[in-house]
C-alpha cells in the first residue's frame, strides 16, 4: 500500500511550525523510510491568518507554495507533491521542469474544469476553464453545508440534473440581450444544444459588472470568468455582436422564437435625507474614475460582500482615510471565510476603520449619519468629504417593459431577474439554455 502525508511547508502562524522545522521533520521521516511521498501545501487551521492557506483565494499569487516543496525535495529521497493556487497545466509543467516537485495536486482547478487533464493531454489548453480562485461555490458551499460547485461551471455538483445537454429536435432562433455572465452562459448552452443563437451586447466589451469587479485590488483574476464564458459561447457556435443595444425594433426585425434578457442591473441609490447637500458617489463611479473621492471617505456597505471591502481597499491604497460602515455583524460577512479573513487583514494593515452594524440614515455636507442595527442608537461619522454607496443594485428591466407586443417566449435571467452574484447569474444562464 502506498502511504504518503500531506504536510504544510510552513504553517505561516506565529504559533505554528516554521519552514526549517518542517524540513527537519520530513528529513527525519525520510531517513526511516516511513513514507512513500510528501504532499506539500502551506498554512494550518490554528489561526484565521494561517487557515486562509487551506484554500488560498485569488488575492494570493499562483504557485506560492512551490518554494516550500522545493526546499523539502532538496532534503528527501521520496517524491514530493505540491498544491496551492496551481490552476493551469502550463504552471504545473514549469514546476516539474524546474525540478521543484515530482507531481502537482489540483482540486479547485478540476472542480472548475473536470476535463482539464484530457484537454491538456490533447493540446487543447486554450479550451481549459481556468479556476479563478474566488472560493464562492466550492469552499463557500462546503462551509455552508451543501454540495460544492463552481460559479463558472454550475454543472459541477449538479451532474445528475444539468450535465446532460440534449440536442434539440427543432432548431429555434434565440436572441440574447446582454453579454455578462448570465447571457454568455445561456448563449453557450443554447448553441451547444443546436439552436441558432445571437447575443447582443450594447457596450464595446463583454463582461457586464465583471468589468468593474476585476478593477478592484487583488480581483483582476475575476475577469477570467468572462474570458472563459466568452470562449465557450463562441466555440459553441453562438454569434456575438457588440456595440448593439437590444430594442423592441431590433426584436421586431429579428423576430426570434425566444428572447433571453440578461441586461443586468444598475446601482441602487436609496432615499437618503440630506443627499442633495453632500458629495455622494456610487461604487461604479469610483471604479470608472468619474469622481474625486477626496481625502476622507465613508463607504456605506449594505451587502457586506466583496464590493465594500474591495472599494475600501482601493481608496485606502490611494492614500485616503477610509471608514467602512457595514450593515452586518462584520465586513465581508457574506463572503467565504478565507476570502473574507485574508481581505480583513489587508484593509487593517492599510488603516481602514471598520464600523459594523451600521444602517445608513442620512448625510450632509461633512457628516454621515447612521443607526446601530441592534438598538437603533444614532451615531455619526464626521469630517467626511465623500459618501460612497455600496448599497446593492436594481434590476434593469426597461427592455422587458418595452416588449408588450412581442408574442414569443421571454426569459429574464441574472441580475435583471433579481440582483444577486455572478454565481446565480451563470446558473440562471445554464437553466435558460436548457429550457429554450
Amino acid at each position: 500500500m502506498v502511504v504518503g502525508m500531506r504536510i504544510s511547508g510552513d504553517e505561516l502562524s506565529p504559533f505554528g511550525l516554521t519552514q526549517p522545522d518542517i524540513i527537519e521533520i520530513c528529513a527525519a521521516l525520510d531517513k526511516y523510510d516511513l513514507l512513500d511521498y510528501y504532499n506539500v501545501i502551506a498554512g494550518a487551521s490554528s489561526t484565521l491568518g494561517s487557515a486562509v492557506h487551506n484554500i488560498p483565494p485569488m488575492a494570493i499569487e499562483h504557485g506560492y507554495t512551490v518554494p516550500y516543496a522545493a526546499a523539502i525535495k532538496a532534503r528527501v529521497r521520496k517524491p514530493v507533491f505540491v498544491a496551492g493556487r496551481i490552476n493551469q497545466p502550463q504552471i504545473a509543467e514549469q514546476v516539474l521542469t524546474a525540478g521543484h516537485a515530482d507531481m502537482i495536486g489540483m482540486t479547485r482547478a478540476l472542480i472548475s474544469d473536470p476535463e482539464m487533464p484530457n484537454k491538456a493531454r490533447t493540446g487543447r489548453t486554450d479550451d481549459i476553464r481556468a479556476c479563478i480562485g474566488c472560493n464562492q461555490a466550492c469552499a463557500g458551499h462546503m462551509h455552508a453545508g451543501y454540495s460544492i460547485s463552481c460559479i463558472q461551471h454550475p454543472e459541477t455538483g449538479r451532474e445528475l440534473t444539468h450535465a446532460n445537454k440534449p440536442k434539440v429536435s427543432q432548431r429555434r432562433r434565440i436572441l440574447i440581450a446582454g453579454g455578462g455572465p448570465a447571457g454568455l452562459k445561456a448563449a453557450a448552452v443554447a448553441a451547444e444544444r443546436g439552436h441558432d443563437v445571437t447575443l447582443y451586447e450594447r457596450g464595446q466589451q463583454l463582461g457586464g459588472q465583471v468589468l468593474l469587479a476585476q478593477l478592484l485590488p487583488g480581483r483582476a483574476e475575476f475577469g477570467g470568468l468572462i474570458t472563459n464564458l466568452a470562449h465557450e459561447a463562441r466555440q459553441s457556435g453562438a454569434k456575438v455582436v457588440t456595440n448593439t443595444a437590444v430594442t423592441s425594433d431590433l426584436i421586431r426585425t429579428e423576430n426570434p422564437d425566444a428572447v433571453i434578457l440578461a441586461t443586468g442591473a444598475r446601482p441602487h441609490v436609496p432615499e437618503i435625507p440630506g443627499i442633495e447637500d453632500a458629495h455622494v458617489a456610487n461604487v461604479w463611479q469610483i471604479l470608472r474614475g468619474e469622481v474625486n473621492a477626496g481625502r476622507s471617505v465613508v463607504v456605506a456597505d449594505w451587502r457586506s460582500d466583496w464590493i465594500g471591502l474591495g472599494i475600501a481597499e482601493k481608496l485606502a491604497r490611494e492614500g485616503r482615510h477610509v471608514r467602512l460602515c457595514v450593515n452586518a455583524n462584520m465586513a465581508g460577512q457574506n463572503l467565504q471565510s478565507y476570502v473574507r479573513d485574508h481581505w480583513l487583514g489587508i484593509v487593517h494593515s492599510l488603516g481602514v476603520e471598520i464600523i459594523p452594524m451600521a444602517r445608513l440614515a442620512g448625510v450632509d455636507a461633512d457628516t454621515v449619519y447612521f443607526e446601530h442595527l441592534a438598538n437603533n442608537t444614532p451615531f455619526e461619522c464626521r469630517d467626511v468629504e465623500t459618501l460612497v454607496l455600496a448599497m446593492g443594485h436594481e434590476s434593469e428591466t426597461r427592455i422587458e417593459e418595452s416588449l408588450t407586443e412581442y408574442a414569443g417566449e421571454i426569459i429574464p435571467i441574472g441580475d435583471c431577474a433579481a440582483p444577486r452574484t455572478a454565481e446565480e447569474a451563470v446558473l440562471d444562464g445554464l437553466n435558460a439554455g436548457l429550457r429554450v
